[in-house]
């Protein structure tokens, strides 16, 4: 079975954290869906930051084009925080054929309804119980 392409947006510490979930615990993952995730780009606008994971070689970038042109990726997880420019990034990805799973509260709260609109727009979805419950969406989707 095909993996889910999965990105991340934003490597923070909860950045950090959804990644480590993905590559130290994908087995458990996959059997928890039915299906294997891949951590397969995280975008960061610091590249050199310490941060307490270790990615593999090359899935590190800056450019968040990397996700929006890879047709593998099916998932984008944004966590950016704040309303700019995470608004304009899930926009973008969502017209760019990804689901999205937000931990951003703010950002549903002020730009909700425009979000959803455009995910329905593009037959896309947006899961946000992340915001409140951790990693669950990132494992429903």
């Amino acid at each position: 079975m095909q993996p889910v392409k999965v990105a991340i947006v934003g490597f923070g510490t909860i950045g950090s954290g959804v990644a480590k979930l993905l590559l130290e615990h994908g087995e458990r993952l996959a059997r928890q869906v039915g299906r294997p995730l891949q951590l397969a780009r995280v975008v960061d606008v610091d590249l050199h930051r310490p941060r307490n994971v270790r990615l593999p070689p090359g899935l590190l970038t800056d450019r968040l084009s990397a996700v929006l042109e890879d047709p593998e990726i099916q998932i984008a997880v944004e966590l950016i925080g704040g309303l700019e420019p995470a608004r304009t990034i899930v926009l973008r990805l969502l017209a760019a054929g990804k689901d999205v799973v937000t931990a951003n509260k703010a950002l549903l709260a002020e730009h909700g309804t425009e979000l959803f609109e455009t995910a329905r727009k593009y037959g896309r979805s947006i899961a946000f119980e992340a915001s409140v419950a951790g990693g669950i969406p990132i494992i429903a989707a």
